[in-house]
């Protein structure tokens, strides 16, 4: 796998999250509305706020990294996130860490904004980070007609509480371009309240297949909410592991294998052995 050449960028951006979603204190609370504790934050010398949503999942029905899963995936994030067009990744330098493009919708007559981005996750067994940033690389040049936005920050922190699993998210961008008040208001009230829609997709569909553990390397991952398709690319010697959700698959899964590696299927988890070289798995209803 190549190295990161952002991923000093990457880490600021992961640091600057934590920091900022340890705690309230400095944040000024706007409302709670769909279950989301919204707030927001001016930063000095910099007229873009941040906004921020919180929402808290009780019980123990799910895992942080379920959760997580919901918030990585773009094929989930279509879903949970009506501003969202389309994007890519253009690079996956680690299972963690990736360069990538994805497109916002805006309403006629505003031009489309894109953003060229890399993107960090950190997890442990009580939660984890996604941090996504924007960065300058030029396997993304600038397209006409699309305006490139400035993603200052946006990501997760999914933490197990005493109670469930408490959800933040923070977002600070810049549109950039010559942008109506009023959109930029309803931007900026609509993006933090994507806390609540995360949860509703999980109560609504459960959550992709998660990757448990694995000793080959991840070239390339993808999930299509649509037809429930779950696809990765392979590389290496060893074997990997897989978790799938009840409710997104209630009548089981169908596993297809394109090169070296043997399959078995038992209680919700999905084990592959003896990839040799490049191998594609493709996870489907069964």
């Amino acid at each position: 796998m190549s190295t990161n050449p952002h991923t000093e960028k990457a880490h600021q951006a992961l640091s600057s999250l934590k920091e900022l979603a340890s705690t309230t204190d400095g944040w000024t609370f706007v409302q709670e509305k769909e279950g989301v504790k919204l707030y927001n934050k001016t930063v000095e010398g910099n007229p873009i706020p941040l906004v921020r949503g919180d929402i808290v999942v009780e019980g123990d029905q799910y895992t942080p990294q379920q959760l997580l899963a919901v918030c990585t995936f773009p094929g989930c994030r279509k879903i949970w996130d009506e501003k969202y067009d389309t994007s890519e990744i253009k690079q996956l330098y680690s299972r963690y860490e990736s360069l990538f493009w994805t497109k916002l919708k805006t309403p006629w007559p505003i031009s489309p904004r894109d953003i060229a981005g890399t993107s960090l996750r950190e997890t442990s067994e009580n939660g984890g980070y996604i941090v996504l940033t924007s960065v300058t690389d030029p396997q993304i040049p600038e397209n006409s007609g699309v305006v490139r936005a400035n993603l200052i920050l946006s990501g997760w922190k999914v933490e197990k509480t005493s109670t469930g699993i408490s959800i933040v998210y923070i977002t600070q961008i810049d549109l950039a371009g010559s942008i109506p008040t009023s959109f930029l208001k309803t931007v900026q009230q609509q993006v933090p309240l994507c806390a609540g829609k995360v949860v509703k997709y999980i109560k609504d569909f459960g959550y992709p297949p998660i990757c448990l553990d694995a000793t080959v390397t991840f070239k390339k991952e993808s999930f299509d909410h649509g037809k429930r398709e779950y696809t990765v690319e392979l590389d290496g010697e060893g074997e990997a592991k897989w978790s799938y959700s009840k409710q997104m698959y209630p009548g089981g899964v169908r596993v297809h294998v394109s090169g070296n590696g043997s399959v078995e299927v038992v209680n919700h988890e999905i084990i592959l052995k003896g990839v040799n070289g490049p191998a594609t798995v493709t996870i489907t209803k069964s």
